[in-house]
């Protein structure tokens, strides 16, 4: 690494202790003094060029959420951290650096400022990509898998981000290994006639896995009820690994057709092992609906997670140490099954009246965070009412109230939440 600031302290050296020296050599050096002095303090890297264009953009939401005792924990009946009192939260801050190397490969580091937490961040993307023809593309490093649908409907500033937060289809069903994963992501696209096209995505990727290295505290051991019924549902919070655990790669794949323009209907299937011993899998199915005109949005997508596990977690034990009898009718089974749905809908009025647009929205979602139980404690409704408005572009107000019921017994996890987000 060349550094040009060392020319500063040369000339000064040379002015204080040898003045004849430098007059005597003003004319070699005329020009070096016109040099300004932000080009004598450039920092040159021993790579990157400048013909390269970089472009940095940014998105940012903060939020007030109010949520009761029991809404968002690991299981049903069990509060997250949100819960159960009011509280403001600059959310996130999201940080993209890319640049387009030629029309053919382009580059990406995205950073998330984590909750506005201070010195917490995580990286979301770290992606070369190739595009060698405008039907296919090729991407190494971290991205979003080819599992439902979370690179369209994942940003706050999507479309098809209705509401402030993201249903429990992603929440709880699918978080990858955090949403994103590393590996290698193919995207082919097929134009057929007219409008119509078919899309087809795969990716080899390290998949969900146990960071854990004690027996005890395995990630298979997790995935068991707790001492009211209810089914772990936090997975995905303790399958994130920076390195794959095992030799197994979870393999996904994704197709989809748009047979008009603005709406695309396709399913998504992922496989793997996700224990350290490769014995034990997580599979997924997806299926998604989506369509974003200039007035009507709607998003719909059902999820499913099926994982196996030790037929002993569905035991109890009794105080005096030996196997109780069986819990939730659900006896030697060996895969706990976890599934959600949703449809959601918006549409914008008032477009370009002195805003740019206000939309009344709505989100149904059902969870069943297992279906194998008879007792389906695990099951519940949940109905959102709210709005987004956009006062300017690059800013939108989401807010919406939440109403929850559940089959089994009532469950204080009700809430709202209200957002502010701009990019940039």
């Amino acid at each position: 690494m060349k550094i040009k600031i060392s020319l500063v302290f040369a000339l000064s050296f040379l002015l204080v202790f040898c003045p004849n020296f430098l007059f005597a050599q003003e004319e070699e050096m005329g020009d070096l003094m016109e040099m300004s002095l932000e080009e004598l303090l450039e920092v040159e890297l021993d790579y990157g060029y400048k013909e390269s264009p970089v472009q940095v953009h940014t998105y940012m939401n903060t939020a007030f959420w109010s949520f009761d005792e029991q809404f968002w924990g690991s299981y049903a009946n069990k509060g997250g951290s949100y819960a159960g009192y009011p509280l403001f939260i600059s959310y996130s801050g999201y940080i993209s650096v890319s640049a387009q190397i030629n029309p053919k490969l382009f580059a990406e580091a995205e950073f998330e400022l984590y909750k506005g937490e201070k010195g917490q961040f995580k990286v979301c993307r770290l992606r070369q990509v190739w595009t060698p023809s405008p039907h296919f593309r090729l991407t190494l490093g971290r991205d979003f898998p080819a599992i439902g649908v979370q690179d369209k409907v994942y940003y706050p500033t999507s479309q098809f981000r209705l509401i402030a937060l993201a249903p429990y289809l992603y929440l709880q069903i699918l978080r990858a290994t955090g949403w994103w994963d590393s590996g290698i992501h193919m995207s082919a696209n097929f134009p057929v006639a007219n409008d119509i096209k078919i899309m087809a995505d795969m990716s080899i990727i390290n998949g969900p896995g146990d960071k854990h290295h004690s027996s005890s505290n395995y990630l298979l051991n997790k995935m068991k009820p707790n001492s009211d019924g209810y089914m772990y549902e936090n997975f995905h919070s303790k399958a994130r690994q920076p390195w794959d655990n095992n030799k197994s790669k979870h393999i996904a794949s994704r197709l989809a057709i748009s047979p008009i323009k603005n709406l695309e209907v396709g399913g998504s299937y992922m496989f793997g092992k996700y224990d350290v011993d490769d014995k034990y899998n997580a599979d997924y199915v997806w299926g998604h609906l989506l369509y974003g005109g200039k007035k009507l949005t709607i998003a719909a997508e059902y999820g499913q997670l099926m994982v196996d596990v030790n037929p002993n977690n569905f035991k109890i034990q009794s105080t005096d140490s030996t196997w109780g009898n069986d819990l939730n009718k659900t006896f030697g089974a060996s895969k706990v099954t976890q599934y959600s749905y949703y449809f959601s809908a918006g549409y914008k009025l008032f477009q370009n009246k002195g805003i740019e647009y206000f939309e009344p929205l709505f989100r149904y979602e059902f969870m069943d965070s297992w279906k194998e139980d008879k007792l389906d404690k695990g099951d519940r409704n949940l109905f959102w009412f709210g709005f987004r408005l956009s006062p300017i572009k690059h800013w939108v107000i989401k807010a919406a109230y939440s109403v929850q019921t559940e089959p089994y017994a009532d469950i204080d996890n009700n809430g709202m939440i209200v957002e502010s987000v701009i990019d940039f």
